[in-house]
């Protein structure tokens, strides 16, 4: 990450956190992906972090396409645990904003054919709320 791009992670005080292929599942206000390393948190969430986006990974490449939208109980256990990391980031970076993507919330909409609202599959994470299970 470019010294720019680290300085507007933190000029903003602002995360997604949100698995992809190659990446640490952090993102900025941009969009860009970026450096767990670059948000000031404990090394035990860079490491839960690290866990979870190993485990988006190879939930990826277990399934095809096709298969990985029916194996809703993957996407449901790795989602509670990227909700629980997500509610960790909030709570050791309290005056940041702090998103979610859901995963499982995705595909059960794309499933479903539905159309969602972009709230439904990504929220905020304030540290009182619980409205978001």
């Amino acid at each position: 990450m470019s010294d720019f791009d680290e300085d507007l992670l933190n000029r903003h005080r602002w995360v997604r956190v949100m698995a992809d292929y190659s990446c640490d599942g952090v993102w900025d206000i941009k969009g860009n992906s970026c450096g767990v390393e670059d948000l000031p948190i404990s090394p035990a969430l860079v490491e839960r972090l690290g866990r979870w986006q190993a485990q988006y990974e190879a939930i990826e490449d277990a399934l095809d396409e096709e298969n990985r939208l029916r194996r809703e109980s993957d996407w449901t256990n790795f989602s509670a645990e990227g909700l629980a990391i997500a509610r960790a980031v909030k709570a050791e970076l309290p005056g940041w904003t702090v998103f979610y993507f859901d995963e499982a919330r995705a595909c059960v909409a794309y499933l479903e054919g539905k159309r969602q609202r972009p709230s439904a599959v990504e929220y905020e994470i304030l540290l009182d709320d619980e409205s978001c299970d």
